[in-house]
């Protein structure tokens, strides 16, 4: 009788014992977010939410699949599949790209050329928004959600984005803030910032700029402060949706927004540094 449940124990110590075998590995790679399918009877018109209307009054939208550019003052009564609100009064950006093909966009685009604006302006400017990133399947490593671009005529590049990277320095499905830390007109030197682990729902993400200090924000915890002073005779706007510009990248992304403003005013926001 020992000896049988001797055996037993050493039968059940090698074939039973699970938590004894080391845990199955899973390729994160395969495990992404479904982007929403877009429904023409179950989606409307953005500029038809108050919560966008003022945002979308100030900007065009920019879809560089075909070209099309919709104009400001004329997206009162546009929607598209990259460009809608669902029924939970969300604001989706789609924007899918071939392999190995130039850039795509699905963004607005703050102007006209009126409010285009320096680091340096005393009353500040503000992008504020509540979003979810949505991790994009294999195919798509990397893409943009905010931009503050300077003007093609002072200097035509991007002093900010906010993007999500499939991995980058070790970091996983993080999202990032690339900064150009060097005058404008001479080889940009870019300055990469871990904004932390992509949430998997909604989020705030903030940019406030005035007086030539950019905070950038996120959950409403302060992660980086610049001082843009060597920015400030760069004419900016923002620009807010889905951008993929790398050519090797190939498939959809999507940025969902529960809301979305570009503001003037700063007594609209909670400053950083109360």
């Amino acid at each position: 009788m020992k000896l049988l449940v001797t055996g037993l124990i050493a039968i059940f110590f090698f074939n039973g014992c699970d938590f004894h075998q080391p845990p199955e590995e899973i390729d994160l790679d395969l495990v992404y977010d479904d982007i929403p399918m877009y429904d023409e009877s179950n989606s409307s018109i953005p500029y038809e939410h108050e919560k966008f209307s003022d945002v979308i009054e100030r900007s065009k939208l920019q879809l560089y699949t075909d070209g099309t550019t919709v104009d400001y003052g004329s997206l009162n009564n546009f929607k598209s599949p990259e460009f809608y609100v669902d029924n939970e009064e969300n604001l989706h950006f789609v924007i899918s790209k071939e392999l190995d093909t130039l850039k795509v966009r699905s963004e607005l685009r703050e102007g006209p050329e009126v409010i285009e604006w320096s680091s340096a302006d005393s009353q500040g400017h503000f992008w504020v928004a509540t979003l979810k990133c949505l991790k994009p399947d294999i195919g798509v490593d990397s893409f943009t959600w905010m931009q503050i671009h300077g003007t093609h005529e002072t200097y035509n590049y991007p002093v900010l984005r906010l993007f999500w990277e499939r991995s980058r320095a070790g970091k996983y499905d993080h999202l990032w803030a690339i900064t150009i830390v060097s005058d404008p007109h001479t080889n940009n030197i870019y300055e990469y910032t871990d904004l932390g682990p992509r949430p998997a729902d909604f989020f705030s993400a903030e940019v406030h700029i005035q007086n030539n200090i950019m905070d950038i924000l996120i959950n409403r915890k302060l992660i980086k402060t610049y001082n843009l002073t060597y920015w400030e005779e760069v004419k900016n706007y923002f620009k807010a949706g889905v951008y993929i510009n790398r050519f090797g990248d190939g498939g959809e992304v999507s940025a969902i927004f529960q809301s979305l403003d570009f503001f003037d005013d700063p007594s609209k926001i909670v400053s950083a540094h109360h």
